[in-house]
């Protein structure tokens, strides 16, 4: 005969403080928690996210703004307006990394204190976190259920006569400590990347020019690279360099830089006949310069440069492929009439004018500062250690408890209770009657 047991059960321990403990170091409350942060990470894997800057940077944003709407089509504005969009600055995701660490430590505290208490053979005979799973009349004696247990692979304790304990220690506590370990470790990192780190998009990087960064970092190009198909990105202030080619990435001085795209453009000077410089005006809101940096980007693949002084308008337009040079048309001003039409050369004389045209690659390049990836990696790496522990050596403990003709058992962990059906199924086949 086999009874349910009462939740008001007089032997298991009923302090408020202990139903707030397990509350807090249940199973279901850190898998939502872990839940929702996976959830956040895996949006940021596969939608647009939002500059770090915000709208503080309007091409930046424009550009993420437009790229997110074309992906995302109709379901833009619900994916931004859960944050889907902006992950690492949404409340909700904040919330639930803050909270998993403290739950994760509280867990690691309670397997170390487990691993404690086997080692020194305390607490052996009393209730944990067990609940009492059932009650049964006419049992068949300890002796029988710890062979079966044994048999099963669980360590068997027998603390007295009327109790038989078995767990799955020290294995069980031990994965169970390394996957909370690995949890904190993957929590920190991650909150360290929020709080200290930062990422620029789509810099634009140029030989001869340094493009700041934050704390103090800049980027620059070496104009020493003949390859027209890679670029060598200089860091300052230390000078780390390295040579990449469009894709690819560099872990460099702490920073990691992925080489968006190269940016053909030129270093563009011009003479008079007599060797005068002339002034060159790239914009009407641009100061004219006797050398001017000209770059031919996706975004802007023509550029039309003024040399007044010269009465020359030029038109700079991007090659179709890839290490051909730009093609330059000039104009005369102020008619209009078209007088060369050709390939950029290192010199070109176009009336009374000599141009210089001297190579001078830019570069598109992501900059990012992770001071967590470290930790976030490790924790990676522990968390699935430990997972792949708890799956071979699962946490779980049984307590049977003999009290003249009845038997209770009590169970924890995970498909404990399982385990004492299969005890009462064992029970019932050995005794059909």
């Amino acid at each position: 005969m086999t009874v349910w047991a009462d939740p008001a059960d007089p032997i298991e321990d009923r302090d408020p403080w202990r139903a707030l403990w397990r509350l807090l170091t249940h199973d279901a409350l850190l898998i939502a928690l872990c839940a929702v942060v996976v959830a956040g990470l895996i949006a940021t894997l596969i939608l647009p996210q939002q500059p770090s800057a915000g709208v503080s940077d309007p091409v930046a944003y424009s550009r993420w703004e437009a790229e997110a709407k074309q992906r995302e089509g109709a379901l833009y504005a619900l994916l931004n307006g859960l944050g889907l969009n902006n992950v690492a600055q949404a409340a909700w995701w904040r919330m639930a990394l803050a909270a998993s660490m403290p739950i994760a430590g509280l867990r690691l505290a309670d397997r170390l204190v487990r691993l404690a208490d086997v080692r020194r053979g305390g607490r052996n005979g009393d209730l944990r976190d067990e609940r009492r799973a059932r009650v049964t009349l006419n049992a068949p004696p300890l002796d029988d259920f710890a062979d079966r247990l044994r048999a099963r692979r669980y360590r068997v304790l027998r603390h007295s006569d009327d109790v038989l304990v078995a767990d799955r220690a020290p294995w069980a506590e031990l994965a169970s400590a390394v996957l909370h370990l690995g949890l904190v470790f993957a929590g920190v990192g991650l909150s360290f990347n929020l709080v200290a780190g930062w990422e620029a998009t789509n810099k634009m990087a140029v030989v001869g020019a340094s493009t700041p960064l934050r704390d103090g970092y800049a980027i620059t190009l070496d104009d020493a690279s003949v390859d027209p198909a890679s670029v060598t990105i200089v860091l300052q202030p230390n000078d780390a360099s390295a040579m990449l080619r469009e894709g690819e990435q560099v872990h460099i001085a702490g920073l990691n830089l992925v080489l968006n795209r190269i940016v053909p453009g030129y270093r563009l000077s011009a003479t008079t006949s007599a060797a005068k410089p002339l002034l060159i005006r790239a914009s009407n809101f641009v100061s004219p310069t006797t050398e001017l940096l000209v770059t031919l980007g996706a975004e802007e693949p023509e550029r039309y440069i003024a040399v007044p002084e010269a009465q020359l308008a030029l038109a700079l337009t991007a090659a179709d492929s890839a290490g051909q040079p730009a093609r330059l048309r000039a104009f005369a001003m102020p008619s209009g009439d078209v007088i060369t039409d050709t390939t950029v050369q290192p010199t070109l004389v176009i009336g009374d004018a000599a141009f210089r045209f001297k190579l001078a690659q830019g570069a598109m390049i992501d900059v990012r500062y992770a001071p967590g990836d470290l930790l976030w990696w490790l924790g990676l790496a522990t968390t699935l250690v430990g997972a792949i522990g708890g799956l071979i050596c699962p946490m779980q403990r049984l307590l049977i408890r003999r009290r003249g003709e009845w038997t209770e058992f009590y169970a924890g962990g995970r498909h404990s209770r399982r385990e004492v059906a299969r005890l009462a199924e064992s029970r019932r086949e050995a005794s059909p009657s």
